[in-house]
């Protein structure tokens, strides 16, 4: 009799040159099924352009290779020998393309490099380079695998096949067995939050991720999808405030704040605020950031849900009543940051929105700062704890959006993006004429240092998709020189008292080195260049 199963794609991803790896995958993919299918109810699928991919000639071919295949996939196997592959515009082959992307969506990514002998003549040496600057590259992000013969290959593909669907399996556990948490949360408080109990208004469902993502690319084919998303967009918000209006929540409201009502009203609101989520970053990941109506829907959905109304009673009701504005913000302006889609993160971080409460004009990055949103002492009561310390909310807010958008992603991967897109919004900040930039994670996690500048020698210099994107938010290098010195004199004279670190002043050097053709890999080794203290 039929059972139930999940289907898994696997993407196998390779130059020419390991034809029968690729095979081998296969091969591999199917003894799995026949082995453990039944048993685990899951299916993988192996995918590869030459059988999967549709002719199409609306875009350049790795282009409709990503769209079909990659963005598809829920597991990507990549190999190597000798060969990188052939370059396209946005990497150094088609193959390292998807793996980037894919890596980027937070796709398992399992990467080999054959150690077989090979003749040195029969060996393209410009590409052998490139290949080992790769692997070289890989390496320092996370961990691949060698292998000596095809034999042990083959051997290691079933392994790492089999341990990384059992994670996968084990994931989905414990993703429903916190969704049922959460609801049991809901109903404690005395709200009855359903996603899956929405009105169908429309044919679009945002109850997942995948829902969002499908949505999102159905909306991009679709001759009515501005207005079908202009529709979604205000249905959502209307849902948002009416859950924010109910009695059940208005009781929470009316009491003095604690550690323990206001962590269920930031969990109240994450949860009636997670289609939006959803969907932005979904328009983040694949929308049309060239299209002003796109540009337009995605600034105006944080906008109208980032507007503050002076309410009688506490103060800080007010202002936690924008939290669903912050939570998208983060949703779009990582995303955006993540796939390159430069007007969409223009469009957020530079909009300006009416604030009746001072009776006049500001930068939307203004009214989604999370020091305002939780007021004053609120946001050292976001989380609960039992020493009650301070907990900035960048550390509620990176786990939060890793577990909605990124699941899978490495940790330190993930927060690498994270830290980089709140350091870039306190830059913008300045440029936008603030005195008190933005604050954010970037101010003590050390870890992420090495990123950031990476990424602003990138800017400068304006190489790769990342630099290339900086440099645009910034309205070139010359203006982000300029920015980059009234931030360190700003940063060098405020007191960031989060408990932990401060804002960094030091990236005009940054940019002064890599304007000389210097490079830096860490603060660290910025600090010994100038000789200064650590």
């Amino acid at each position: 009799m039929p059972v139930e199963a999940k289907l898994y794609r696997v993407l196998i991803a390779s130059p020419g040159d390991v034809a029968e790896e690729r095979a081998i995958v296969r091969e591999e993919v199917a003894r799995w099924n026949s082995m453990h299918s039944e048993s685990m109810k899951i299916v993988l699928l192996p995918i590869g352009w030459e059988t999967d991919a549709t002719p199409d000639l609306r875009e350049r071919g790795q282009a409709v290779i990503n769209r079909q295949l990659v963005d598809n996939c829920d597991l990507l196997i990549g190999v190597f020998w000798t060969r990188i592959g052939t370059p396209t515009p946005e990497a150094e082959s088609g193959t390292v393309e998807e793996i980037e992307r894919a890596a980027a969506e937070g796709k398992r990514c399992i990467v080999y490099f054959s150690d077989q002998p090979v003749s040195l003549s029969s060996v393209d040496q410009k590409q052998y380079e490139q290949l080992k600057q790769y692997k070289k590259e890989l390496n320092q992000r996370g961990l691949t695998c060698l292998y000596r013969n095809t034999p042990e290959f083959k051997e290691k593909v079933f392994r790492h096949i089999t341990t990384v669907i059992q994670e996968v399996a084990r994931e989905d556990v414990e993703r429903r067995a916190a969704e049922k948490e959460a609801r049991v949360t809901e109903q404690a408080i005395g709200l009855d939050i359903q996603p899956g109990q929405r009105p169908t208004t429309f044919s679009i469902a945002l109850i997942t991720l995948a829902d969002a993502q499908t949505t999102v690319k159905q909306l991009l084919d679709s001759r009515f999808g501005v207005q079908d998303l202009e529709d979604v967009k205000e249905r959502e918000i209307a849902e948002i405030q009416s859950a924010l209006n109910s009695p059940d929540l208005s009781t929470l409201f009316n009491q003095q704040p604690t550690t323990e009502n206001i962590s269920a009203i930031a969990q109240v609101i994450e949860t009636i605020s997670t289609p939006s989520i959803f969907a932005i970053s979904s328009i983040g990941k694949y929308g049309d950031n060239t299209s002003i109506d796109w540009a337009e829907i995605v600034g105006d959905w944080v906008e109208q849900l980032s507007t503050r109304k002076l309410e009688n009673g506490y103060q800080w009701v007010s202002y936690i009543k924008t939290y669903p504005g912050l939570l998208t913000f983060y949703s779009i302006g990582i995303s955006a940051l993540r796939s390159g889609k430069i007007n969409f993160l223009k469009e957020v971080i530079e909009r300006q929105v009416y604030s009746r409460e001072y009776d006049r004009e500001l930068q939307l990055v203004e009214a989604v700062d999370p020091r305002y949103v939780f007021y004053h002492n609120i946001q050292k009561l976001i989380e609960p704890g039992f020493d009650r310390r301070y907990t900035p909310v960048s550390d509620h807010l990176a786990p939060l959006l890793k577990n909605k958008l990124y699941p899978n992603e490495v940790e330190a991967r993930y927060l690498d993006w994270f830290d980089l897109f709140e350091f870039l919004v306190s830059l913008k900040s300045v440029q936008l004429n603030r005195e008190h930039p933005y604050c954010g994670s970037f101010t003590w996690r050390t870890e992420t240092n090495r990123f950031i500048v990476k990424a602003v020698q990138e800017a400068v210099l304006e190489q790769g998709r990342l630099g290339r994107v900086i440099s645009s938010l910034f309205n070139g290098t010359q203006e982000l020189e300029a920015v980059a010195q009234r931030y360190d004199e700003i940063a060098s004279q405020i007191r960031w008292d989060f408990g932990r670190g401060g804002a960094p002043a030091y990236i005009s050097k940054i940019v002064q080195l890599a304007k000389t053709g210097q490079k830096v890999i860490s603060y660290r080794e910025l600090l010994n260049r100038f000789n200064q203290p650590t």
